[in-house]
């Protein structure tokens, strides 16, 4: 699935797919889904882990931008500055498309049965 996204006036296209999971392991060496629910417990249990949640927003933005972006996280970070966390309108709605793409991903991997055939 892809979706395109604005975020600090840049047109981000992004995609997801079940290599979405793989690519975000191998490039932060954490599981996507154990931090997409980091992300809901920092904005639900304690608002004030503004750190936590941009980190793991940042990275859910990178992973499914990724296929479009040949450049490093880092490099990616760089390229906004702190004007970025001011609009909230363009972010409800990049996270709102992330939870549609994402959610794409969990049915497809929850879908796949890798279990030895008979």
């Amino acid at each position: 699935m892809e979706k395109t996204a604005k975020l600090n006036g840049k047109e981000l296209r992004l995609a997801s797919s079940l290599f979405t999971i793989i690519s975000y392991r191998n490039v932060f060496g954490t599981e996507l889904f154990d931090d997409v629910e980091r992300l809901d417990k920092a904005i639900s249990e304690n608002k004030n882990d503004v750190g936590r949640f941009i980190d793991i927003l940042f990275r859910l933005i990178y992973v499914l931008h990724k296929p479009f972006y040949n450049d490093s996280y880092d490099h990616f970070l760089q390229s906004f500055d702190f004007s970025v966390l001011s609009n909230v309108e363009e972010l409800t709605n990049l996270a709102n498309v992330i939870g549609e793409l994402l959610g794409e991903v969990k049915k497809q991997s929850e879908g796949t049965d890798l279990s030895p055939k008979p």
